[in-house]
């Protein structure tokens, strides 16, 4: 969609969420209504041609989403320039990210959340999107605590994706490897948790032989990577 930016109304205070790329709440005027909307601005370089940007994978990524039930923000317009592409899609409002109720699971003095949902229920919710999601033949590659958001549903906590520029789509069933790779991701610090999310993820069978001791290296070395590009992170901007 061309030239949708002209028709939004941004706001340059506050970004909508801290990130790398330029993420800010605004309004899309359509026919005299504001509705709400996130904006997401990536710089391009040689790695994103034509048809190959962030905001265009993105867009491709949540229609097939979108297409198989799976919740994510629904996408308003793209706009591509030769300098960067723009992203935007309409607001989630009311949303609380995922990683507020991991927090509340080691700190109990952080307080009560907006919402209805349990961290029980929330847990579960998420290992049943993971596998609604793999195998719809997405793997996320950025499956992290600030990616999902939570909203209160009619029948328990109802599960939105975002940040979708790094997904791919392959063909289904996707390997227990690369499943792995995506449930390794959500930041939950003890160890019965993991168990549990693996175990619903693979409801009503068993977890696969040895799914558990290579999630738990997967892990591992997720949160190495995270502590050597905390270091890096000064040159690497």
């Amino acid at each position: 969609m061309s030239e949708i930016t002209d028709r939004i109304e941004v706001s340059r205070e506050t970004p909508a969420y801290p990130a790398r790329h330029d993420v800010r709440d605004g309004h899309l005027v359509v026919g005299g209504e504001r509705v709400p909307v996130v904006v997401k601005r990536i710089p391009r370089d040689f790695r994103q041609p034509d048809g190959r940007t962030r905001a265009e994978r993105s867009l491709r990524i949540a229609r097939h989403l979108l297409a198989h039930g799976l919740d994510t923000p629904e996408p308003l317009g793209i706009e591509v320039t030769p300098e960067e592409s723009v992203l935007v899609v309409r607001k989630v409002e009311r949303a609380v990210e995922v990683r507020a109720f991991f927090l509340r699971r080691g700190d109990p003095s952080l307080g009560t959340l907006p919402l209805r949902s349990s961290f029980d229920e929330v847990l579960v919710a998420l290992a049943r999107f993971a596998r609604r999601m793999h195998d719809s033949g997405v793997f996320f590659r950025d499956f992290s605590d600030g990616n999902v958001l939570v909203t209160d549903g009619e029948e328990g906590p109802r599960l939105w994706i975002v940040d979708l520029d790094r997904a791919r789509i392959r063909r289904p069933p996707l390997a227990t490897f690369t499943r792995l790779r995506d449930l390794s991701r959500p930041g939950l610090t003890r160890a019965d948790d993991r168990r549990r999310l693996l175990e619903a993820y693979w409801a009503p069978g068993p977890v696969p032989a040895g799914a558990a001791a290579l999630h738990a290296a997967l892990r591992f070395r997720l949160l190495a990577w995270n502590r050597l590009k905390a270091v890096l992170r000064p040159w690497r901007r």
